[in-house]
């Protein structure tokens, strides 16, 4: 990008892969006869397993029988069917049942992971007005290669050259990636490259690391024009009903309180999948070795609240994936493969990171239809935590996660 006249915010972000790191490891039990099949797993994308399953065992679709078996969130891990797929092979190759389960290395080391991205990102603004933002993502390709959960379109995702697989990328980009705010002229784009690195999509897909760049250029945009960030964001804007959730979370959470030196405040704002959120949170830095979230206060509106404990629920796991790969979970990649290999290396939250209060303030209906909310907590708390942080040290967040250092000996390759 050339350099401006007009006054400018730059700043480009890296953020590392990432493990789902689901609790349950790939399992599957397989019982795979010449005439018939049986297949036994955790599952998200099940029609598609079995008529692929059905495909590589060469039995006609009504043979095979796949039963979807209750398991822990995946986060999006288990939109592929491997364990599935591998097990009914092994099963037909020793003519008899088998139960197959990975271990953790296998699953951290020759899994899927969210894919790393780096990204650009150049607002001009001039007398308190923003005129343009541009953001230009540059990622791994994220495989969506099992289609939307039949065989046609995940047939289609393996175009030859990526066409496929790169329509449906950057359907769902555009379709998620929107900027809240009236920031002039503003551009999104996505670039992804295949690597051959497993990839899949993770809890947000896109919005993680690119709400939550936005959102961090955003208290930076603030502090170039002399203003408040919460004050900012409500300026800018679009709409009451986003105004109404970033004034809850502020106001509940006490916004501009006096903090200790070292200790500070942050928040973001995030709408997605017609439901919106204000993020605030507190963090303690004084410890380099143990930076802590202290506190959180999530306003959120679905439209229609249907299940209000669900929801506050979904919230605070998108809290908790927020602060640990915002602070120090991430995958070292070394000649293609992770250095990590378990929960002692991939350093996601414990119960020790865990703000000692998290309130979830769930908003009235404001409409007869609800929203998504499976997705939307994530980028707001990144976006929280990254200016937070920022706020209490000093210091401009560009790298993720923040502490991401191989403080481990990685297993033997």
């Amino acid at each position: 990008m050339p350099p401006l006249l007009t006054p400018y915010v730059d700043a480009e972000f890296d953020f590392a892969f990432v493990s789902h790191a689901p609790m349950e490891t790939n399992c599957a039990v397989a019982d795979v006869r010449d005439d018939r099949a049986e297949i036994w797993s955790g599952l998200k994308s099940p029609i598609v397993a079995r008529q692929t399953i059905a495909a590589e065992l060469g039995l006609p679709l009504d043979k095979v029988t796949v039963h979807v078996v209750q398991a822990g969130g995946s986060f999006g891990r288990r939109l592929f069917f491997d364990a599935a797929l591998e097990a009914a092979r092994i099963s037909r190759a020793c003519r008899r049942p088998v139960k197959l389960m990975w271990t953790r290395v296998d699953d951290t080391r020759h899994g899927r992971m969210r894919p790393a991205t780096h990204h650009r990102i150049r607002a001009t603004h001039l007398l308190g007005e923003v005129l343009s933002f541009e953001h230009r993502v540059a990622a791994a390709e994220t495989d969506f290669r099992h289609g939307l959960g039949e065989i046609i379109t995940a047939t289609a995702a393996h175009l030859p050259l990526g066409i496929g697989n790169a329509t449906l990328a950057q359907t769902l980009f555009h379709t998620t990636v929107k900027s809240p705010y009236h920031f002039g002229l503003t551009t999104q784009a996505l670039t992804e490259v295949p690597t051959g690195i497993p990839t899949a999509s993770w809890r947000s897909v896109y919005s993680a690391n690119t709400r939550g760049a936005e959102e961090i250029v955003v208290d930076e945009l603030a502090a170039a024009t002399g203003k408040d960030p919460y004050r900012f964001r409500r300026t800018f804007l679009k709409t009451d009903a986003q105004r109404a959730v970033l004034d809850k979370a502020a106001t509940a959470g006490n916004w501009g309180r006096a903090m200790e030196p070292g200790c500070a405040q942050g928040i973001a704002f995030h709408e997605e999948y017609k439901s919106r959120t204000a993020c605030l949170v507190e963090i303690d830095t004084r410890d380099p070795r143990h930076v802590r979230v202290t506190k959180a206060v999530i306003a959120v509106d679905v439209g229609l609240p249907v299940n209000p404990r669900g929801l506050e629920a979904q919230m605070i796991g998108g809290l908790t994936d927020a602060i640990s790969t915002t602070l120090r979970a991430g995958l070292h990649i070394d000649k293609g493969l992770p250095l990590e290999g378990s929960y002692s290396q991939f350093h996601w939250a414990q119960q020790r990171d865990t703000p000692r209060e998290v309130r979830v303030l769930v908003l009235p209906a404001t409409g007869t239809d609800p929203g998504g909310a499976g997705e939307l907590g994530v980028p707001a708390a990144v976006g929280a935590i990254a200016n937070a942080w920022a706020r209490a040290t000093g210091s401009k967040p560009r790298s993720f996660p923040l502490d991401f250092d191989v403080d481990f000996t990685p297993y033997p390759r």
